[in-house]
């Protein structure tokens, strides 16, 4: 749900500031727009911008969390990787051992067959 409203706002906002980018980038100067918009529209720059800095503290929040996030995870992961390579130690020696035994067996049966 917060992720929803999250993105909302930030359509929201982001089409507000398009909108004032177009506007500004026009062929008359950004001044005697903003004045032109003062004067008969009433609209302030001031919600934008408050809204802007919201904003950006929101990205700059949901940054250090996923930051966080990340290095619990990565902290996780490595702890697992060492516990799984100490767990097929065993494993990989008993089955070298294993390998060796059916080596031999093999080899003395090359032997029993070829002297027959």
């Amino acid at each position: 749900m917060a992720t929803t409203k999250s993105l909302l706002y930030g359509v929201l906002i982001g089409s507000v500031i398009a909108g004032i980018t177009v506007l500004l980038s026009t062929p008359t100067t950004g001044k005697s727009i903003r004045k032109v918009l003062k004067n008969d529209h009433g609209v302030s720059l001031t919600p934008v911008l408050s809204d802007g800095g919201s904003l950006k503290d929101q990205i700059v929040d949901t940054t250090k969390k996923t930051i966080h996030t990340l290095s619990d995870i990565s902290g996780d992961v490595k702890t697992s990787i060492q516990s799984w390579k100490k767990e097929i130690k065993v494993n990989q020696k008993n089955i070298q051992k294993e390998l060796l035994e059916i080596e031999t067996a093999l080899q003395s049966l090359e032997k029993s067959v070829s002297h027959r």
